[in-house]
């Protein structure tokens, strides 16, 4: 990973100018799919990596991701150093239409702390109702990613191994 940039002299437009270009250029290796934060294309993209598998259009809201004819929901989150509360819980979900969910959890620098992949019936299991976006609402504790399988190693191979540059540059 390239060396801390000095960014404290820097003016807010040109904080995020680079920002904008970080993404665009994110956008045009396919990494990310939307001008969003990156978080949730980044994790579908590593996970891509890591089990293979199609990733779907972004219209479809049901999975992310087909994996030998499993349907995969991933869920991103980045906890900060010390973690906050709040922060493992995950952008509710609307339906239950998927075989597994892969939870993400990344370090400030996206860096992958944790990665599960879960049964759908375990993520149903540990909801509760959230009525103001009409959909269910799941904390990713240690308990409920202890039900999972861990792919955090996975993940991370698949990290370190798209460190490269663009393509013909």
């Amino acid at each position: 990973m390239a060396g801390k940039l000095r960014l404290g002299q820097r003016g807010i437009s040109d904080l995020l100018g680079i920002y904008g270009q970080v993404l665009e250029e994110l956008r045009v290796r396919e990494v990310i799919r939307s001008a969003n934060a990156p978080t949730g294309d980044y994790a579908e993209w590593l996970v891509q990596r890591a089990l293979g598998g199609k990733l779907q259009p972004r219209s479809n809201k049901s999975a992310d991701l087909i994996v030998r004819r499993r349907r995969i929901q991933i869920k991103a989150r980045i906890l900060g150093d010390p973690e906050k509360s709040g922060q493992r819980q995950l952008s509710s979900f609307r339906s239950w239409d998927f075989d597994d969910a892969v939870i993400v959890l990344f370090d400030r620098r996206y860096d992958v702390r944790r990665a599960t992949r879960i049964k759908v019936a375990e993520l149903e299991a540990a909801s509760r109702e959230d009525k103001w976006v009409s959909g269910r609402r799941v904390i990713a504790n240690d308990g409920l990613l202890d039900r999972g399988r861990d792919i955090t190693e996975k993940l991370r191979e698949a990290a370190a191994g798209q460190d490269q540059k663009r393509p013909g540059s």
